[in-house]
């Protein structure tokens, strides 16, 4: 689905005022100056971040600046979605103009519906059933371990795991979705609490993909219009093949979940049967003993073989169809309607 969009649509208007930010030299010179944004509102209270661009030469902007999440604009959540870029846009851009009186011309109009215009950058994700939230966290924790891509070995920050978190091209995170739709950016509007979405989410794997500029380039994604819901398949397919990963990752219930990161390395080694008197000094060895003796773990003993189902192939997961969206997403009307004709 389609999780985020920064685009430059093409519609000649009367600048939108929202005050601006400056700088200003030590003698009072005015460096630069740009508008600040306004925030149109949509379904719930959802917003999506606007500004004016370009000049006519007559006092008119010539394009209309939009970043911000589409599906949730529209639907008030972000649990499942479309994969319709075009759609998704076109239906925000409608809701903006008649909120701040844009008047776009027909031309205008359908170079907006048909894809005529750049993108500056977009996220793309699905999610993926695993048995549990705790197979969930799991997975991710040991994929800190277990997985890289050309960017190097991924990074953490709150529950989530990063693959190139600051490249200006491409990166992909992967997080728990039952635990984002609990934090206060990513909860749910009351009004959609208790109606079985949080029920579906409670076992997925989200996987996030974003393509910045330089990378759409390089895909030859020159305009929206390139990227159609097919591609935005291909293209998640494709990145997700560039995570290298072992055969097969462990994931042990709880535990894994509840450890520090300090401890996660020794803990893995010991479940694989490795010898760690020998890789680690003396002291060492010890304190982390002593560590994870705190959650019930010695290291002293050889570890129980784990059951067979707790041994994943990796590549089971990653490669699998995602998640459906469920059929009542669509009688109670959660989903937009460009999902219906995918």
């Amino acid at each position: 689905m389609i999780d985020w969009v920064r685009a430059s649509l093409p519609i000649v208007h009367a600048p939108l005022n929202a005050g601006e930010v400056f700088s200003m030299d030590e003698h009072g010179e005015i460096e630069w100056r740009s508008p600040k944004r306004n925030h149109a509102v949509g379904s719930y209270d959802k917003r999506i971040s606007i500004k004016s661009e370009g000049a006519d030469g007559q006092g008119n902007a010539t394009h209309l600046w939009v970043s911000g999440n589409p599906s949730k604009f529209l639907q008030g959540h972000n649990v499942f979605g479309s994969d319709d870029l075009l759609t998704l846009v076109y239906d925000t851009f409608n809701i903006i103009a008649d909120q701040f009186k844009l008047q776009p011309t027909l031309p205008e109009r359908v170079a907006i519906r048909s894809g005529n215009y750049n993108l500056g950058m977009t996220d793309i994700n699905y999610s993926f059933n695993l048995p549990s939230r705790s197979d969930v966290l799991a997975f991710i924790r040991a994929m800190e371990f277990k997985a890289k891509t050309r960017h190097g070995r991924p990074t953490t920050k709150g529950g989530t795991l990063y693959f190139g978190k600051t490249s200006e091209r491409w990166a992909i995170k992967l997080y728990c979705k039952a635990e984002e739709i609990r934090t206060k950016t990513g909860q749910l509007p009351e009004q959609l609490t208790n109606i079985g979405i949080e029920n579906w989410a409670e076992n997925k794997l989200r996987i996030e993909l974003r393509l910045h500029r330089k990378e759409l380039e390089k895909l030859d994604i020159m305009q929206a219009k390139d990227l159609t819901p097919n591609r935005v398949r291909q293209l998640f397919n494709l990145y997700l093949g560039k995570i290298e990963m072992t055969d097969q990752i462990r994931l042990t219930d709880e535990i894994t979940a509840k450890l520090p990161n300090k401890l996660i390395a020794t803990y893995t080694l010991w479940t694989e049967g490795h010898d760690l008197r020998s890789m680690m000094s003396k002291a060492t060895y010890y304190r982390q003993r002593k560590s994870l003796m705190e959650y019930g773990i010695n290291i002293d003993l050889r570890p129980c073989e784990p059951a067979k189902s707790n041994v994943v192939p990796l590549f089971r997961i990653l490669e699998a169809k995602p998640a459906e969206v469920p059929d009542w997403a669509y009688s109670k009307n959660l989903i937009h309607q460009s999902r219906k004709a995918q």
